[in-house]
């Protein structure tokens, strides 16, 4: 049994699908599975007993699929020609991806699934292609691939936060002082050291914080690998963020992570995980004083 997953989007998008992707290797535990999704989330996924390989989406020519009546990548066609069952996540309305794998000989059940809009909790609606298959929602962390097995956790000298105050959408962004304002009243009750993470959408972080939250026991660290930021958020004692891929990767982890929504919702949107809460309002962000008020309750209660 050979089965082909097609997701396109960005980390949170790809997480949240790991539910569905578990389901199938549950099902099939001998089967190999390949992943078609962006080229850096395969360090995340690949190893013996998880995901065999992983071809990047943006790779040439697979752009020729998704025009009507073109002449078809070579490679691209073989390829599709390997699989008893290919899943696809990509918006495909017209059909015309599916027309063209069919025209390039794609083998197999070929299942398409719409990702736009769910209305119901992501993960739930990323996993119904698994009914039509009497397959069940699995557990996305025995996907974990070779780089993230292993590795002892870091080891500090005092209670470790992370907090990735960043996200791909900036309409999803609460201010960074806003953040400093907030860990300065908790930072009067509790003592620990700060990881800030950021990536390219966050470049300007560094600049932005004030220097007693980048230095001494605390540090801002930027662009590391997917790999490298698991493995921050597994060593961390508690993790704060909000609705970004590092939120969702900091769920997959299994850290304890409290989760700040403004205006997206967390019953479509949060993270999958024991250990996640949410914060939301409606909407809204928090009032000063009041995120560091329910972090505080998380944290005790």
């Amino acid at each position: 049994m050979k089965i082909l997953v097609l997701r396109g989007g960005a980390l949170g998008d790809f997480l949240l699908t790991l539910p569905a992707v578990a389901g199938l290797r549950e099902k099939w535990p001998e089967a190999e599975i390949e992943l078609v999704v962006g080229k850096r989330f395969g360090e995340l996924v690949v190893g013996e007993g998880a995901i065999q390989a992983v071809r990047p989406i943006d790779q040439p020519g697979l752009a020729s699929f998704y025009a009507r009546g073109g002449k078809l990548e070579a490679e691209w066609a073989d390829y599709f020609t390997e699989f008893d069952l290919t899943i696809s996540y990509l918006f495909d309305p017209d059909e015309i991806f599916f027309t063209n794998w069919k025209r390039a000989g794609g083998t197999g059940e070929f299942i398409s699934h719409d990702p736009r809009n769910p209305q119901e909790a992501a993960w739930k609606h990323f996993a119904q292609p698994m009914q039509k298959l009497g397959a069940n929602v699995g557990d996305p962390r025995r996907l974990l691939g070779e780089k993230l097995r292993g590795v002892p956790k870091i080891v500090r000298a005092k209670p470790s936060w992370v907090i990735h105050a960043g996200s791909g959408g900036s309409t999803k962004n609460w201010p960074i002082p806003c953040w400093v304002k907030e860990m300065e009243v908790l930072a009067h009750k509790h003592d620990f050291a700060v990881t800030w993470l950021a990536g390219e959408a966050e470049m300007s972080l560094a600049s932005e914080l004030p220097k007693t939250w980048k230095s001494g026991d605390h540090s801002c660290v930027q662009n590391l690998t997917l790999p490298e930021v698991f493995h921050q958020l597994q060593s961390s004692d508690l993790y704060l963020g909000q609705d970004s891929g590092i939120s969702h990767l900091a769920g997959w982890s299994g850290a304890k992570c409290g989760i700040l929504f403004g205006p997206t919702d967390p019953a479509v949107w949060s993270p999958r995980g024991d250990q996640v809460k949410c914060w939301s309002r409606g909407g809204r962000w928090p009032e000063p004083g009041e995120w560091s008020k329910w972090v505080e309750a998380f944290l005790k209660g």
